[in-house]
């Protein structure tokens, strides 16, 4: 590691606990963070200053996520309830919508919030329902996962499709047709990851057996990727769906995919991580990537081909989450750590 240039850090502040969620608004200005006692931080990237931070919930928070076009985010606390918050230009946030859930299980807690592409509704998985709102917080259907809890849940890149995953399998719902039977995909056993490829062809889980499952969507062909230290939770794509990121190992795996789904032979693998990376992130341009591992360490790669990282830093303990700014042209990352620290790179002379 002592032969690369470290990377700077242009802002840094001490969130006071561990952060649960962060993401950035849809421009790339903000970045929001919110914490395990519902506290948020929005921060101007733009300028690297905070702007705002406020209690966002009585119990303690589990999500949040930026509508992908409107300067809204909703937040989401363990009872059952979601709020929608809206910045201006001139950083003043307001409360303007909120939707309180009764769960039909025993789970009160919503586990998961996903904004559709284009931002015509919010999935809101509790228990083992899911439940699609408009960005106004109502309430207009609601999709079932007759497994039990909803283990993960992902939007078609492209469409109106809700894949929700869990024990037994994955259900593809319609958003545009609810009561249209589902697409089914079965699978022995828990998964606890999603993630379509980018041009919605295929879609990934991470297995509860630290394996992850593969499945072409028009034809339910499966194909199962094994190796995996730990439980490959981080399945993110880069070069346009080309290549598939995995966590689950200290080294990052490389799967490559063509059009009919993973090649055949190994993946390639990267070494650089001397823990199991937890967190992936790819450029918005889909070419640079940034990896965390458990024991702090940031490796930023210009692309996949890299045999060694640009950079690399260290957080105070182990990186819970990544983001690169989704402006096409910033190379801005953010950065969280499980003792509460937030970061923000500038990367730019770098990849």
């Amino acid at each position: 590691m002592t032969d690369i240039q470290t990377l700077d850090c242009v802002f840094k502040t001490d969130l006071g606990e561990a952060p649960v969620a962060l993401d950035w608004s849809a421009c790339g200005q903000w970045l929001a963070v919110i914490n395990i006692h519902s506290d948020v931080l929005v921060v101007d990237a733009n300028t690297g200053t905070p702007v705002a931070s406020w209690t966002a919930h009585d119990d303690g928070a589990l999500a949040l996520a930026w509508h992908p076009k409107l300067p809204v985010f909703a937040s989401r606390c363990q009872n059952g309830l979601v709020k929608l918050w809206e910045i201006d230009s001139q950083h003043s946030i307001k409360q303007v919508s909120e939707i309180a859930l009764q769960s039909e299980s025993d789970n009160p807690w919503i586990e998961f919030i996903k904004w559709r592409r284009d931002g015509k509704q919010l999935a809101i998985a509790s228990g083992n329902i899911v439940r699609l709102c408009s960005p106004q917080g109502e309430v207009e259907t609601s999709f079932p996962f007759p497994g039990g809890t909803v283990g993960a849940m992902a939007w078609h890149p492209k469409g109106s499709l809700l894949g929700i995953a869990g024990y037994g399998g994955i259900l593809i719902y319609n958003s545009l047709d609810p009561i249209a039977k589902p697409i089914e995909l079965k699978w022995k056993g828990s998964l606890l990851s999603l993630s379509w490829s980018p041009d919605g062809k295929f879609i990934v889980a991470g297995c509860q057996d630290n394996t992850a499952h593969v499945w072409s969507v028009r034809t339910k062909k499966d194909s199962l990727m094994s190796g995996f230290n730990y439980k490959p939770l981080q399945l993110t794509w880069s070069n346009g769906g080309k290549r598939l990121l995995t966590g689950g190992t200290k080294d990052l795996v490389i799967w490559s995919f063509n059009r009919k789904g993973a090649e055949e032979g190994a993946p390639v693998e990267r070494a650089f991580h001397d823990h199991a990376i937890c967190a992936i992130a790819v450029t918005a341009n889909g070419k640079s990537i940034a990896s965390g591992c458990r024991n702090g360490h940031i490796a930023i790669w210009e692309s996949a081909n890299d045999q060694r990282p640009k950079t690399s830093t260290t957080l105070d303990s182990r990186v819970e989450h990544l983001q690169w700014s989704p402006a096409r042209k910033s190379k801005m990352l953010a950065a969280s750590s499980r003792y509460g620290s937030l970061h923000l790179f500038d990367a730019s002379a770098f990849v």
